[in-house]
């Protein structure tokens, strides 16, 4: 008769997650699908999205440790292994609340549960020798750049470019930052009405809101934003999740109501949102975005909010005819660098090479935008980058093949210390504490 192996649920949610994403998921929308698909409680749902995003950020360094524990070759090791490896050293090294007998003891009983029983001993052996070593030191004063990225667990590529731009002390503040669980903002839906029924909800749940030291529309939640991401909470639609950053990047904008305002890539739909609520119901958004879930992302947000003033375009934004209007956003597809410590997986995704063909895509879409600028109209060009070739540099590049464009001061509503001496929004995260954005006004003379 064979013995059913008992198996810790939130740990096997944990290696789906993982092993989806390696696939090539984008491992935040693979987590909120699996969260969604079982019934955890808040506690189970908090572990696994801390398993699943703190061996993500942490694998650099994870890998090597465990790599000095592993007799083999750890680089041909079974990439299903490695995912439990990973999972159980990272309860080991950064999870205080797990005891050591129970990071080794669900590992291997998770091995045998997802049919890897015949490496049941060897993740017991790696697991167990990791146990008795203490955690490496930090990194001395004279690290190459390979031991740096192995100790704050990013790319090397990465590093040796930031090193290179801002030196060795910005670039491990970086890292740092990269690494911390990101704070979850809550952008409130601006009627007096509704930010006193957010209110009411956070004190029966007793939840404190703390407001966002310059962008006053943005809250935080502690101890836990656990209780108003409840399925009854969200369709009251009182808000949305979104870093003030990406606020800043809409009142660079300047949404008025009553403007038709083209977004350009829309996806996943929340600057969209605040947009249509800005231009009020007598304005209108058009959103243009290729990629299916996030359409469908989209029409999710602007359900729940109950915002009606959207008109969706899915497909290819470069190959579609665009109405002439005032104002476009473009908010580009872009290697990402400036959120890293909110889309765990983003420094393992990204290649070096790809910086070139992220940079033709933008300005194509740049160029497209362009000709679809009513004279006067106002352009958004905003990265969620913090590379120069994405940044700067595209769009000096964009203003050489069109003269007619000039960069102007942002409005009042974006924060004077997030704009650079250029005039752009330029946030870079341990500074300002928000996700790293670029984002220049361009206007037509």
């Amino acid at each position: 008769m064979t013995t059913r192996v008992k198996v810790d649920e939130p740990r096997k949610a944990a290696f789906q997650v993982l092993t989806k994403a390696e696939e090539g998921g984008r491992i935040n929308e693979v987590l909120d699908q699996t969260l969604d698909s079982v019934t955890f409680t808040d506690q189970e749902r908090r572990f696994t999205t801390e398993l699943v995003m703190g061996a993500t950020r942490m694998r650099g360094r994870l890998d090597a440790d465990l790599a000095a524990c592993y007799r083999g070759r750890y680089a041909h090791m079974e990439r299903r292994v490695k995912q439990l490896l990973r999972l159980g050293a990272y309860q080991l090294r950064y999870m205080d609340s797990v005891p050591p007998h129970a990071a080794l003891s669900t590992t291997v009983e998770l091995a045998r549960a997802i049919n890897l029983t015949r490496a049941a001993g060897l993740i017991n052996g790696v697991l167990r020798e990791l146990s008795r070593q203490s955690p490496p030191d930090g990194p001395s004063a004279e690290a190459s750049t390979g031991e740096l990225a192995t100790a704050f667990s990013h790319p090397a590529w990465l590093v040796e470019r930031w090193l290179d731009r801002w030196g060795r002390d910005r670039t491990i503040a970086l890292m740092e930052w990269n690494n911390r669980r990101p704070t979850i903002w809550f952008r409130q839906r601006r009627e007096k009405a509704t930010r006193q029924r957010l209110a009411e909800i956070a004190t029966a749940k007793s939840i404190s809101l703390q407001p966002h030291p310059v962008m006053a529309d943005y809250v935080s939640a502690s101890p836990s934003p656990a209780p108003l991401f409840k399925p009854d909470v969200m369709q009251e639609g009182l808000f949305i999740v979104q870093d003030p950053s990406s606020g800043a990047v809409v009142e660079a904008v300047d949404p008025r109501p009553g403007e038709v305002i083209v977004d350009l890539c829309a996806g996943p739909g929340g600057k969209t949102a605040v947009l249509a609520e800005c231009v009020q119901p007598e304005g209108r958004i058009l959103a243009f975005e290729i990629d299916h879930d996030r359409v469908n992302m989209i029409n999710s947000t602007l359900n729940r909010l109950g915002l009606a003033n959207v008109d969706i375009y899915p497909g290819d934004a470069t190959t579609r005819a665009i109405p002439e209007v005032d104002k476009i956003l473009v908010d580009a597809p872009c290697s990402g660098t400036g959120v890293m410590a909110r889309r765990a997986d983003l420094r393992w995704r990204r290649k070096p090479e790809q910086l070139a063909d992220m940079t033709t895509l933008q300005l194509s879409l740049l160029e497209h935008a362009a000709k679809c600028l009513r004279p006067g109209g106002m352009l958004v060009y905003a990265t969620c980058s913090l590379e120069p070739e994405e940044n700067w540099e595209l769009v000096r590049a964009l203003k050489k093949e069109h003269p007619v464009f000039c960069v102007v001061p942002m409005p009042e509503g974006v924060p004077r210390a997030w704009i650079d001496a250029d005039g752009a929004l330029n946030t870079f995260p341990p500074d300002n504490q928000v996700d790293g954005l670029f984002a220049v006004r361009l206007q037509v003379l």
